[in-house]
C-alpha cells in the first residue's frame, strides 16, 4: 500500500472516530470529547502529510498514527475484558478495527521510511 493511500485512510479514520466522539455522551463528557478533538487532530495531520514526500517528519507521522491507534486498541480489548463494556460479541468490533488501522500504520510506515 501506498503511504499516501494510508494517509488518506488514517485521516478519515480519524476524523469519523472525532466527530463521533461529541455524539457519544449527553451532556459534557470531558473524556469524549477530549478524544474527539485529538482524534480529529491526528486527522487533519494525517490529510495534510499525505501528499509530501519521504521524510523524517512523515515517518514521524506514521509512528504517531501507529502508537495511538494501537493503545486505542488496547483500552478497547481492555475495556472489554475487564467488562466495562458491552455483553455483546460486536463489541470487539471497535477495538478490532482500531488495531487493522495500527498494524497498516506500522506496515506502510517501516516501507516506507526514509
Amino acid at each position: 500500500m501506498k503511504p499516501k493511500l494510508m494517509l488518506t485512510i488514517g485521516g478519515i479514520w480519524f476524523l469519523i472516530e472525532g466527530i463521533t466522539g461529541f455524539f457519544m455522551g449527553g451532556g459534557f463528557d470531558f473524556s469524549a470529547f477530549g478524544f474527539g478533538v485529538f482524534s480529529i487532530s491526528l486527522g487533519i495531520l494525517c490529510l495534510l502529510m499525505q501528499n509530501e514526500p519521504a521524510s523524517k517528519a512523515r515517518n514521524a507521522v506514521f509512528i504517531t498514527g501507529f502508537l495511538s491507534t494501537f493503545g486505542i486498541s488496547l483500552v478497547g480489548y481492555y475495556a472489554q475484558w475487564s467488562g466495562l463494556f458491552m455483553d455483546s460479541l460486536a463489541s470487539y468490533i471497535p477495538p478490532t478495527l482500531w488495531l487493522i488501522v495500527a498494524i497498516g500504520f506500522l506496515l506502510v510506515g517501516r516501507a516506507n521510511m526514509k
